[in-house]
């Protein structure tokens, strides 16, 4: 078995990242954690406490580690397409998928209320606080291996009215997290059209991508509502989210 720390340890010096690009909070690859923690994450062999295996897998996702390189450390293949749903992001969760007919599963990860949004913002990357999350589950025809989460929509900037896409206030959405090493590309809206960002200074937000631009690394946002006046498009910089996630269902009881 490889010595795990010392092979992020590698993969960090190969991709030109220091302790400090994942400690400094100004920095786009900012963990959330401080320099001491990476330093004993780097000395482990092996991990297998919850809280590191989070704390690895951030450092692994804010470098942009390749598929291969994470299942290095993580020991599953990367072409498996049997990976548990919120293996990582909930490890406490036998089974965060669970078929309960031919074709249809329950899905269980946490959930992200509206009065909790404040506090995500500084613990998304603590294992002792995501794990005070409510867990929140729901039934999915399909699914794509990922991290998943469930967030509750607030206001009504993405209520148009129309049933067949409005996400009222209150809704719950089930979301896949959009790993860093792919917001260099465009991002996919044709199946899922709707993002939940979490920005630095916004907060949780729920919009549309109207447009985006690679080269300076700028998002423009839209939102359902027709009131332009109460809520008009405007940019966000790439730089300054913390996690994007696919909107891949609205949950309407």
């Amino acid at each position: 078995m490889i010595h795990k720390g010392q092979y992020v340890k590698g993969l960090m010096k190969k991709l030109g990242v220091k302790q400090d690009n994942l400690t400094d909070k100004s920095d786009p690859m900012f963990v959330g954690f401080g320099k001491n923690t990476i330093i004993n994450l780097l000395k482990k062999e092996d991990y297998v406490k919850s809280e590191d295996i989070a704390k690895i897998n951030a450092i692994l996702d804010a470098i942009g580690a390749t598929k291969e390189d994470i299942s290095r450390v993580f020991e599953y293949s990367a072409k498996a397409t049997a990976k548990p749903i919120a293996e990582i992001a909930h490890p406490q969760i036998e089974q965060g998928l669970k078929e309960i007919s031919p074709g249809y599963y329950l899905l269980t990860a946490e959930l992200i209320p509206i009065h909790a949004q404040a506090g995500y913002l500084l613990g998304y990357q603590d294992r002792e606080y995501i794990d005070t999350l409510p867990l929140y589950t729901t039934t999915v025809d399909k699914f794509v291996t990922g991290t998943y989460k469930y967030f509750e929509a607030s206001g009504d900037s993405m209520d148009n009215g129309d049933i067949r896409e409005a996400i009222p206030d209150g809704t719950v959405m089930l979301c896949r997290e959009v790993a860093r090493q792919y917001w260099q590309s465009k991002l996919h809206t044709h199946s899922w059209p709707n993002f939940v960002f979490v920005h630095r200074q916004e907060g949780i937000v729920v919009k549309q991508v109207a447009s985006q631009d690679l080269e300076t690394g700028t998002l423009l946002l839209r939102s359902l509502n027709p009131d332009k006046d109460k809520y008009p498009d405007y940019e966000v910089k790439m730089d300054d989210l913390l996690q994007i996630y696919n909107v891949v269902k609205r949950v309407l009881e």
